[in-house]
């Protein structure tokens, strides 16, 4: 009986996250008043102060408060972009089309997967310490 609740317990665990997205994409979902979807890009004029729709759609002239190797087109950021149009030529021979859906595989399939992947092996990592340290703990007594 004792496993039994253990094993339980592990599984309702190891769902516990997706569980809570799928609740939270229905809390969305079902929500009154209804969050607004936009249905186009605003068009704004560019700020000096600060960024507006202007630098999303036309690229930022704004002095970076993040270093350039994560935030420039030769450093991270860039390299995320060029390896989204690659893998979008793969799958489309339409540029923003297959940029799009590379960014959904990447972005809400893959990463996804491989953050619930880890977190499973957190969880075996967790219960085969948890059976070492007790075994140790028998060994010591007997």
């Amino acid at each position: 009986m004792i496993r039994y609740v253990g094993l339980m317990r592990s599984t309702l665990v190891a769902l516990f996250p997706l569980a809570l997205v799928a609740a939270l994409f229905l809390g969305v979902v079902h929500a009154r008043p209804t969050p607004s979807f936009r249905r186009t890009i605003p068009q704004e004029s560019f700020r000096t102060d600060r960024c507006t729709w202007y630098c999303h759609n036309h690229g930022c002239r704004h002095k970076t408060s993040l270093p350039d190797w994560l935030t420039s087109d030769a450093g991270a950021f860039g390299f995320t972009i060029r390896g989204l149009y690659a893998l979008g030529r793969v799958v489309s021979n339409d540029a923003p089309t297959g940029y799009g859906i590379a960014n959904l595989l990447v972005f809400c399939t893959a990463w996804p997967v491989l953050t619930y992947g880890l977190w499973i092996t957190a969880l075996l990592q967790h219960k085969s310490l948890k059976r070492e340290r007790a075994r140790q703990r028998h060994a010591e007594v007997a």
